[in-house]
């Protein structure tokens, strides 16, 4: 009863204090959409890529020197080296993890395209979510050691410079089957067994 007497004896509001009101609010929604919330402390390396934090989690060398297929290991004649390979932790603005990613996007090992660029398919490894440093750099190493080989059994989107279209081209064609892939390699004389 009391609530509608208020009502009633209430004053209209005035639209010059309702749009300051508004604007104010805008300001405020705008500036809670820019913040970042930090994963974790210490000192490390970050970029921030639209609604992404990717924090370094390796730097150093990426050698792909190895091809898996039918339960046999096979040497890659050419390896594929880059250097500096960077393997980055992706968290969201909640400061979430999210996933792996690397700069440059080079290898087998990498899911479709996404928002964050192409994740890396971490497949079986086995980590704990990075939510510290040390975490992280412990994951990115399982990582590393992962992409050194190319599992033709469960080949990712592949991702190649231009000075490697030979192998690119024996293995990109996701319509083709694993084994036809693993021939034209032998024909192209580009892997060898390891004994």
């Amino acid at each position: 009863m009391i609530d509608m007497e208020l009502i009633t004896r209430a004053k209209k509001k005035s639209n010059l204090i309702e749009k300051i009101d508004e604007s104010w609010r805008e300001f405020v929604r705008d500036l809670k959409g820019n913040l970042f919330t930090v994963p974790f402390t210490g000192d490390y390396a970050c970029i921030v890529r639209k609604n992404h934090m990717l924090i370094e989690g390796y730097s150093g060398l990426l050698l792909i020197d190895r091809l898996f297929y039918n339960r046999k290991n096979y040497l890659l004649k050419t390896p594929v080296t880059y250097s500096p390979f960077k393997i980055y932790g992706i968290y969201d603005q909640r400061g979430c993890f999210t996933g792996f990613g690397s700069e440059p996007e080079i290898g087998f090992h990498y899911l479709g395209m996404s928002d964050k660029g192409h994740p890396i398919c971490t497949g079986e490894i086995q980590y704990i979510t990075p939510d510290s440093l040390g975490l992280l750099k412990e994951a990115c190493l399982k990582i590393i050691k992962s992409l050194r080989v190319i599992n033709l059994e469960s080949l990712g989107t592949v991702i190649l410079p231009e000075s490697f279209l030979s192998l690119k081209h024996a293995l990109a064609d996701k319509n083709e089957d694993k084994k036809l892939k693993f021939e034209k390699l032998l024909h192209q004389n580009l892997i060898e067994e390891i004994i």
